[in-house]
């Protein structure tokens, strides 16, 4: 019989505690560290800079953190025989900064919204919007790929622990990041504008799907 609990020590194993430690804080951080951040704006000094929408409406929109800290679950599962680290990057990772991002997307309404960072001028050019979406979602990854390889660093040159963090095992990791965002970013827009014209039917039967409002503002 199958052992959920055997089959998650024994895969674990593979790795240096030092790995699984990450493993459970790319969780802990996707959970809480987009909240956190959503907070800081609401002070005084910063809600003007990027406004961020109300609590509710965060906690509706929850479910893609949910789903970025199951994803890093889900394929930290996975033998590292089967599926190596820059695929785990690649698919793991990438899914997971793309479900992030997605998440300050819609609290930040930076489509809608009069922040610094604001898409408004691009609701109706779907092609322009897409772009944008993925030229912010560069920077983004960005980011996080950087910080994720500060953490190894940190723990091979200070902590001691061995890591391939050798200048092209760096990049290939953030290039693997850059790349899954991107593919998980198009498969979620692809998803959310078909669910989009689903509903649009289903509420409207009679009507062309391009009367409607913006899919990427409504989930």
């Amino acid at each position: 019989m199958f052992d959920p609990l055997a089959y998650l020590l024994e895969n674990i194993s593979w790795y240096e505690p030092i790995y699984n430690i990450a493993w459970v804080l790319f969780m802990v951080y996707a959970l809480m560290l987009p909240p956190l951040l959503l907070a800081v704006f609401k002070l005084p000094i910063l809600r003007d800079v990027l406004p961020s929408r109300p609590w509710n409406h965060q906690r509706a929109t929850y479910r893609y953190l949910v789903g970025a800290a199951l994803v890093i679950f889900g394929f930290r599962l996975i033998p590292y025989w089967i599926f190596n680290d820059k695929i785990l990057h690649f698919l793991g990772g990438g899914i997971a900064i793309a479900l992030v991002y997605e998440y300050f997307v819609l609290n930040f309404d930076l489509e809608n919204g009069p922040g610094i960072v604001s898409l408004r001028p691009l609701r109706d050019k779907k092609p322009a919007l897409l772009a944008a979406n993925l030229i912010l979602l560069l920077l983004f990854a960005s980011f996080f790929s950087v910080f994720s390889e500060l953490y190894e660093f940190v723990s091979k040159y200070v902590m001691g622990y061995q890591f391939d963090s050798s200048g092209f095992d760096t990049w290939l990791d953030i290039l693997a990041n850059l790349a899954g965002a991107l593919l998980g970013y198009l498969g979620l827009w692809g998803w959310k504008a078909i669910l989009f014209r689903v509903r649009l039917s289903y509420n409207n039967p009679e009507r062309n799907s391009s009367h409607g409002s913006d899919p990427h503002r409504k989930l």
